[in-house]
């Protein structure tokens, strides 16, 4: 498995011969937010597969689809599809999928599970979810969460698990997970290897001259709760670009 942490919820991974992109978010800015790190180049993120957990701007961003090179088949919460519909360019394949229900493309089996999200006024009226992505090895890309009940029966043994650690802002809202508990998350689940995203990435405009923390900090919080609950796991922290290959449940 290789794992490279474009920024935010956005990753793309190889899997054998299949690449998935999760919750592409290309730009510089989103409304009050502004993009820390290197612009990704589309280019540079051929894809096979897109996975989207929730109808957020920061995770279903349709300026990003749109940018995305070739026809990679676009996997929804069921009540997106409208809306890609109205994508510019070729016609794209869209799945659209409620937590339980799964579907194979390729070698690729993808299972959607449930996450304890907020929708916002405004946003598309689709139940936010997770996705276990099979192909061999096991990934779970959790999307946006907070911890729920049943989290460890849904995600468990995982080889890899992509884990929100943190928000776009200084304080964590409701609906997320922080170093803590995405921490206890990994404890939970079994997970052989973790990566966390969801930091490091979007910030509101000129915040970080004054507050720096809650911006460069997640990621190494969340690595240091992880060590103390579950020292066996693999822990790699990822700067928005970094790369990282995974070998038996472990970071090489």
């Amino acid at each position: 498995m290789r794992v490279r942490f474009v920024g935010h919820a956005t990753a793309l991974l190889e899997l054998g011969g299949i690449r998935v992109l999760t919750d592409p978010f290309l730009g510089s800015r989103l409304g009050p937010l502004e993009r820390h790190g290197r612009i990704p180049d589309p280019d540079e993120l051929q894809t096979d597969v897109v996975v989207i957990s929730h109808g957020h701007a920061d995770h279903f961003h349709l300026r990003s689809l749109e940018a995305l090179q070739g026809r990679p088949v676009i996997v929804v919460p069921r009540g997106l599809g409208a809306r890609l519909r109205q994508l510019r360019g070729p016609a794209r394949d869209i799945v659209e999928m409620e937590a339980g229900g799964s579907t194979s493309i390729g070698g690729l089996t993808i299972r959607a599970v449930p996450a304890r999200h907020w929708i916002s006024p405004g946003a598309p009226r689709a139940q936010p979810i997770g996705f276990v992505l099979d192909a061999g090895p096991r990934i779970y890309f959790a999307g946006d969460t907070g911890r729920y009940p049943g989290m460890r029966d849904l995600a468990a043994g995982m080889d890899l698990a992509l884990l929100p650690v943190w928000t776009w802002g200084p304080h964590l809202g409701p609906g997320h997970l922080g170093p803590r508990s995405a921490a206890e998350v990994v404890r939970d689940i079994g997970a052989a290897a973790v990566v966390p995203i969801h930091w490091g990435t979007l910030y509101p405009r000129h915040l970080h001259r004054v507050w720096r923390g809650p911006l460069r900090e997640p990621g190494d919080r969340f690595a240091a709760h992880v060590g103390r609950l579950t020292p066996d796991v693999g822990v790699r922290v990822l700067r928005p670009g970094e790369s990282a290959t995974f070998e038996g449940g472990r970071p090489r």
